[in-house]
């Protein structure tokens, strides 16, 4: 479908990309619309400042891809390896996205934005989000140990559990009465 290695500025609408090599292919530029990433194997592949509306990427094999600075909007991740992409920095926005099962433990997000996401059962061990924007996301069943949260906003977040002696968040910004999910580990009792 792609015969040029390297595509520019087009838009993507409604592909399958399971069947489709990737390898050695570099999208600059482009906009995917209900694009169906579900088990594509990303390898060798670039996508620097390429939007993604709608897609699909539910078990998506990460290994060897880069992503230079994405937008993702009401798009579905799942099952996703990020620590595998083929760069030390993941900077990326994701708004009004399902997020689930994903690994982001030891990458490097700063001002990073996943607002107003649903964040299901994800793991960010050892990650940096510094000044991330989590505004109004809903998480559930995440672990943060070791992240570096340092001035993050929370504003309007909830249902996370942040130990703030196992992770850095100084200068984070959160929002009554989800601060709640700061208590988390320290061992005591709240009562109404």
């Amino acid at each position: 479908m792609f015969e040029e290695d390297i595509v520019d500025g087009i838009e993507i609408d409604g592909v399958h990309f399971l069947d489709i090599p990737m390898g050695g292919k570099e999208f600059s530029r482009c906009s995917f619309r209900s694009c169906d990433f579900s088990q594509a194997v990303l390898a060798g592949s670039e996508f620097t400042d390429c939007v993604f509306s709608e897609c699909n990427f539910s078990n998506t094999s990460f290994s060897g891809c880069r992503f230079l600075d994405p937008t993702f909007s009401g798009c579905k991740l799942a099952g996703l390896a990020f620590y595998r992409l083929d760069q030390l920095v993941f900077g990326f926005v994701a708004r009004e996205c399902r997020i689930l099962n994903c690994n982001f433990s030891d990458i490097k997000s700063k001002k990073s934005v996943l607002s107003k996401c649903v964040v299901t059962d994800c793991d960010f061990a050892d990650a940096d989000f510094q000044a991330a924007d989590f505004r109004d996301t809903e998480f559930s069943g995440c672990v943060f140990h070791k992240v570096d949260l340092k001035k993050a906003d929370f504003t309007g977040a909830f249902g996370y559990e942040i130990n703030p002696q196992t992770n850095d968040v100084k200068r984070a910004t959160f929002s009554m009465p989800h601060v709640v999910g700061l208590l988390c580990g320290l061992d005591i009792k709240i009562k109404d």
